[in-house]
């Protein structure tokens, strides 16, 4: 019923900006400065949208899902980019989800994994507005036009793409098969992140998050990050 978003950021990814050089070859000093710049601008986005502090984000939550709809509240909380939690109640306050990612490791019940897929790593990130390719991925591109950004990473057969403004993300999209698998858009107020959209387009699944209030705290407990039942 009901997909939740988790991630794990990692050190930054290595860069691919074509063949790789012959053994015994070296770089050009062209191609040395372009990876250079590509990954100092990529590093630059990625510290831009990352908090400093451990922070917690309260926001209504609507969920379409071929032709029904679901809503209630929910709070995400992390410590980018070693950890987050999310749980999400319906409209009586009844818990839906409690899931939590550490260092990588899923912390969820083994009956909710068996009821919920879990979409791609980054996009949980993403809802919150930060820039967080898993380790694996692979930077291809770091284009800039104006104060627009656009990262692209290889991902296995699929690719990440991130586009941020002024600093601030704007939308992440997997790309797979020939078309967008899934997606996050945002958009902003004067207080910041207003509005996060997921998509999982072949599922026909929409999850709109309306932001109540995103404040930075002076640490949560260890017990945050192991949900009931894990």
């Amino acid at each position: 019923m009901i997909a939740i978003l988790a991630a794990a950021c990692a050190p930054a990814p290595v860069v691919e900006t074509g063949p790789a050089p012959r053994p015994g070859v070296p770089q050009t000093p062209e191609q040395a400065q372009s990876q250079e710049e590509m990954l100092r601008t990529a590093e630059e986005l990625r510290r831009a949208t990352a908090p400093v502090s451990p922070r917690q984000v309260n926001f209504g939550w609507q969920l379409d899902e071929a032709g029904a709809r679901f809503t209630g509240r929910g709070v995400a909380r992390f410590e980018a980019p070693r950890r987050v939690r999310l749980d999400l109640f319906g409209p009586r306050g009844e818990t839906y989800l409690a899931a939590a990612l550490v260092d990588g490791e899923v912390r969820a019940p083994a009956a909710l994994l068996e009821r919920f897929e879990l979409p791609s790593p980054a996009l949980l990130w993403g809802a919150v507005g930060i820039i967080a390719p898993p380790a694996e991925a692979t930077l291809l591109e770091a284009a800039t036009r104006g104060d627009e950004t656009t990262l692209r990473y290889r991902l296995g057969a699929d690719v990440l793409e991130y586009r941020d403004v002024g600093g601030r993300l704007q939308s992440v999209r997997r790309r797979g098969g020939g078309g967008v698998a899934e997606s996050i858009d945002l958009t902003y107020n004067g207080a910041g992140l207003a509005r996060a959209q997921y998509r999982d387009w072949a599922a026909f699944r929409t999850l709109n998050l309306t932001i109540e209030s995103s404040n930075d705290v002076e640490q949560f407990s260890e017990d945050t990050w192991r949900p009931a039942g894990t």
